[in-house]
């Protein structure tokens, strides 16, 4: 991720002259410059779990025109996540203490109301956010769901923004492959969308 961040600044910096060679397995050139041009960069990839090794999702990233400080306030605002993640309709504190808060998620699918308990581990030093479902408590829907934040400032008030997520629910994989691979490159358009009418409201 690192080597990845230090070719998309030199990219913004340098654009005529990145060699294509120099990009890594995990970001092609085509996919710097689809960054670069402000879509969203969608890879399969599942990120990496101490518990669970199979599930649907996905990775996805974006950079974002705004500082670093911006897109960590909307990250770390718990209770105000609905909006950002599809058919979430309300996201509740549960407990917060130090870097860790627990967060109650009531999502809606159909006419079908499903609850579900994610325990949040927050680094700033890191500009990380990692997640992942708390089995102590009574969830719905899920059997297992982890996944993670990660922001990389860059030059020129813009952000890299990476977003990975990995679920198994109690429905066959089969059936919700597509629409969780979907949600993930949602959930981070919804963050850019909500970062820039952010920084819009600031600048009026």
């Amino acid at each position: 991720m690192v080597r990845n961040v230090v070719l998309i600044a030199l990219l913004l910096v340098f654009p005529p002259f990145l060699p294509r060679a120099a990009a890594t397995p995990n970001l092609s050139p085509g996919d710097l410059g689809r960054l670069q041009r402000g879509e969203i960069v969608f890879k399969p990839d599942l990120p990496q779990s101490e518990g669970s090794q199979t599930g649907n999702g996905g990775t996805a990233m974006a950079l974002v025109d705004a500082d670093v400080e911006a897109v960590w306030r909307i990250l770390t605002d718990f209770a105000h996540y609905a909006g950002l993640f599809p058919r979430l309709k309300e996201s509740e504190v549960v407990d917060q203490f130090g870097t860790r808060a627990l967060v109650r998620f009531h999502v809606n699918v159909g006419p079908f109301h499903f609850r579900f308990n994610i325990a949040h581990v927050v680094s700033w030093g890191n500009r990380q956010i990692r997640w992942h479902l708390d089995r102590t408590q009574t969830n719905d829907l899920f059997q297992d769901t982890w996944g993670y934040w990660q922001l990389d400032p860059l030059p020129g008030s813009r952000v890299l923004v990476t977003y990975g997520m990995a679920s198994r629910t109690v429905l066959p994989a089969f059936l919700t492959r597509g629409s969780e691979q979907d949600s993930v490159v949602q959930t981070i358009a919804a963050l850019k969308a909500r970062v820039e009418r952010a920084g819009k409201a600031l600048a009026n």
